[in-house]
Parts: C-alpha cells; structure tokens; sequence
C-alpha cells in the first residue's frame, strides 16, 4: 500500500465580511479580488444581509456566523438610517465591527471616491452611480472599470482604507 503524504496543517485567519444587499457584496467581491491573494494564509468569506433595518442586518450577520469561528467579522452598513445603541451592543457582543458607507449609503461612498456631487438620498445616489457602472450593480465586474486598483488606491476614504486592510490580509498575527 502507497504511503500517504502528511497533510499540512495551515493556521488560516478567516474573516467574514457581510453587505448589508447584494450590490455590497459586488463591490466587496470586486474589492477581493484585487486585494486577495490566494495563498496568503487568510480565508475570506463575504456575504450580504437581504437588507431591511440595521437591526435586521446584524441580527441576519449573528445568525450566519453563529456556527463559524471566525477571527475577525465586519459588516458594511449603510449609514443613511441610524443604528440603534442596543444592536450595536449586540454586534460588539458578538465580535462583530461595523463599517460605514458614508455618505449615506455604499453608492454615496463610491460617488465620493469619484470626487462626484453626493444627492440626498440614498435612491439618487443609486440612480446617479448605476448607469456608470459597466453592468448590473449585482456583479463585481461591473465596478472594475470605475473602481479599478489604481482609483482604490488613490482614496483615503476611512471605509475603504480598512477594506483595502481588511481584504490583503496576509497572515495570521
């Protein structure tokens, strides 16, 4: 009988990063795969909330992570409608850290990254940044041609800034 080589044991650090829809996790995706690399010790699981209130969403946020030990767990959260102290003591007890998408919401916060006027509501902002977009706003390709490395790079937006952080993660510290 042939020997079996031993298997490698590789301590990965595993972070699970949650849109608050489906456009979030777009961007989030496309945001990974610029900044990612694959053997870089690090697993990064994204996933999106089906929207609705804050409460919802890290509510939706504990529930999914509920069975996984993740190291770190972040959601992406507009901030167009406030958070409620109490959830946000649920997410802190549940290791979760909240990022915004300021101003307003994730498509103000690229809107902003474009150096484009910001309307005032969290809809406009949609309506004025997805005919920009190459495609549907629900896959990441369509933010590569505005959002390409070199313009991520360029943002000191606080929220992308830890993104860009948070998604080249390359050990376990």
């Amino acid at each position: 009988m042939a020997k079996r080589k031993p298997t490698r044991s590789v301590n990965k650090t595993t972070l699970l990063v949650m849109g608050e829809g489906e456009h979030d996790k777009a961007f989030l995706s496309h945001m990974k795969g610029i900044y990612h690399e694959r053997r870089s010790g690090s697993k990064i699981t994204l996933d999106f909330s089906s929207g609705g209130s804050p409460h919802d969403i890290i509510k939706d946020t504990v529930k999914k992570s509920r069975h996984v030990d993740y190291d770190q767990k972040f959601i992406l959260m507009d901030s167009d409608v406030p958070v409620e102290q109490q959830d946000i003591k649920v997410a802190k007890d549940s290791g979760i850290t909240m990022l915004y998408s300021t101003p307003l919401c994730l498509e103000g916060m690229l809107l902003s990254i474009l150096k484009q006027n910001i309307p005032h509501t969290a809809q406009k902002c949609k309506s004025l940044l997805h005919p920009q977009l190459s495609d549907n706003p629900a896959l990441p390709k369509s933010y590569d041609p505005l959002f390409a490395k070199p313009v991520l790079d360029g943002t000191n937006h606080a929220t992308v800034v830890t993104l860009r952080s948070l998604l080249g993660i390359k050990q376990k510290k």
